[in-house]
């Protein structure tokens, strides 16, 4: 037989070693979740509540991601492709009032609901949302959302294909129903409760609006943003009590006394008629003059914190920005970089919010606050029918919804950037404005308002300045 010749390609990581363990075998998605998924969501919900620094993440993605709430553009237009500006108005004036009261405590504007969902999907990773339809009143219309935890869609609830982690599904694995524990909003006790106490009822699918953080092809449910950083912001939190517990000892005056080898305790100092030196109490410009003969006193000055602990903090603040989605100066509000590097932090931290808010927006905004108010506005009959009879059907539930805006590091710069693409025809007015975070129907409206005042009084020959004293002349 020939020399058998060793392979040489091959994957390093397939085979084992005593340098390269194997790690654990993997599982299907649902049976992983189904393990750990609520020792996930107990992490991060105690992290959102207790460590200043997932408290930073979670701000800082919410106050990007929704901000003050997001702007909802409707772009009904007609069978010749112009929009229809008047039909668009009162469809945006009828969703700003229905935006007022949204869930069904009527206690939480359609801004409170999106700043509230996005820290919930953030945190746990999942939330659910039912739609409800409770009856129109004269000032506002008859839909409404109920907000569901994560946990009153209970992981136990498990019965082989049909039923996987709450939610049972068909033969191609779509939502058919949605197992959720009942509560009461007026019950002090319902968080008490725990799933398996309670009954579960079935809520058809076409009811439930879920969004979740999927990171699997075959994820029935959501898993935290935090899931990769849990113990690394656990052990950030830590090693930072430790150094403030350690600074505040130190700033304790701390002394000890050095004495020779065989030297007699019991023997008091000559002329010595003070306590006992064990029983030493260190005031302000005390002398000590009672020491034994061979006695040293010595002052130990504080070190703490590590001189190194601020930068060890910032590495480690660097990786869990960079696996929580966000910037590391959003989290750390540390400035002290060249103009070129927090330009490059600032664009990637921000492609990541409008990845992120692209799926906020297709699964929850846009089914659930607006085609749905709209729906239900067209039922009950709220918009006139000689606008409606211009519309386009197939534009009917088109919408362009926008959020807060990646701010300017340098202004001009960004503002001439917008002035070329204008005049390249690689962009609109109305889109350059919205790109600067304003709405391009109050800046027209402010602009008429500036040019026709000024001109105005130009062709009167009246004085700009109309805060005066003196009376004009007939």
């Amino acid at each position: 037989m020939g020399k058998v010749t060793p392979i040489k390609g091959r994957y390093e990581a397939g085979f084992w070693s005593e340098y390269n363990p194997t790690p654990p075998a993997s599982q299907s998605a649902d049976a992983e979740i189904n393990s750990a998924g609520a020792n996930l969501r107990n992490w991060a919900r105690y992290l959102a509540k207790n460590s200043s620094i997932a408290k930073a993440v979670l701000d800082a993605r919410v106050s990007k991601g929704i901000g003050t709430g997001l702007r909802y553009e409707p772009m009904i237009r007609n069978r010749r492709g112009d929009l229809l500006v008047d039909l668009n108005e009162q469809i945006k004036q009828a969703h700003t009032e229905w935006s007022r009261r949204v869930d069904v405590t009527r206690e939480l504007s359609r801004q409170d609901v999106e700043a509230l969902v996005w820290r919930d999907w953030d945190t746990v990773g999942e939330v659910f949302a039912r739609r409800v339809y409770r009856g129109r009143t004269a000032q506002q219309i008859g839909y409404q959302l109920q907000l569901i935890r994560s946990e009153m869609v209970p992981y136990h609830s498990w019965n082989g294909q049909e039923l996987r982690l709450g939610i049972t599904r068909g033969d191609w694995g779509e939502p058919i129903t949605y197992h959720v524990t009942p509560y009461a909003q007026t019950s002090s006790l319902w968080s008490l409760l725990l799933p398996n106490q309670q009954e579960p009822v079935e809520i058809p699918a076409d009811e439930i609006c879920h969004l979740r953080r999927q990171e699997e092809l075959d994820a029935t449910r959501g898993v935290t943003l935090f899931h990769a950083v849990i113990f690394r912001a656990s052990d950030i939190a830590e090693y930072q009590q430790s150094h403030r517990r350690a600074a505040r000892a130190s700033a304790n005056l701390f002394a000890s006394i050095n004495r020779d080898i065989g030297a007699d305790l019991n023997e008091q100092p000559p002329e010595y008629a003070g306590p006992d030196q064990s029983q030493l109490n260190l005031m302000d410009l005390q002398i000590i003059d009672y020491l034994r003969e061979g006695e040293s006193v010595n002052f130990h000055a504080a070190n703490h914190p590590n001189q190194n602990a601020v930068e060890f903090v910032n590495q480690e603040l660097r990786q869990l920005a960079a696996a929580c989605r966000v910037a590391f100066s959003w989290i750390a509000y540390v400035f002290d970089r060249a103009y070129a590097a927090q330009r490059t932090e600032l664009v990637h931290a921000w492609e990541m919010i409008y990845q992120d808010r692209a799926q906020f927006v297709e699964n929850f905004a846009r089914p659930c606050l607006y085609e749905e108010p709209l729906r239900m506005a067209l039922l009950e009959g709220r918009l006139p029918a000689r606008l409606m009879r211009q519309a386009d059907p197939a534009t009917l539930y088109d919408v362009r919804i926008d959020g807060p805006v990646m701010p300017s590091i340098d202004p001009l710069a960004d503002r001439k950037a917008g002035e070329l693409d204008q005049q390249m025809g690689w962009d609109s007015r109305y889109g350059i404005i919205r790109r600067f975070g304003r709405d391009p129907k109050y800046v027209d409206a402010e602009r008429e308002k500036d040019d026709f005042e000024p001109a105005t009084m130009q062709q009167q020959n009246l004085p700009l300045e109309t805060n005066t004293d003196d009376e004009a002349e007939p």
